[in-house]
């Protein structure tokens, strides 16, 4: 007799799904993060639309996009500048 087991893919769905919600959690922490660092600081050129991007992205995270490799290279960028 054979044990019923679940389907691989029902198993990757649940694993990949609380590692998307961890990740998303960790994500909005960070870019929340960057927002006010990057909100606090007026004396970079480009800070209005550096404040806009941030804002923008923290509302996307909130809605569950994941973001993309390159806007988490850009978040990564100005993290550095607004240090």
């Amino acid at each position: 007799m054979k044990k019923k087991g679940k389907r691989l893919v029902d198993v990757l769905d649940e694993e990949f799904n609380g590692a998307t919600a961890e990740f998303l959690k960790v994500v909005t922490e960070k870019f929340v993060k960057l927002f006010s660092r990057v909100s606090n600081n007026s004396k970079m050129p480009r800070h209005n639309t550096d404040v806009k991007w941030c804002g923008d992205m923290v509302d996307k995270i909130g809605e569950g996009t994941i973001p993309s490799k390159e806007e988490l290279e850009t978040a990564n960028i100005l993290w550095r500048q607004y240090k």
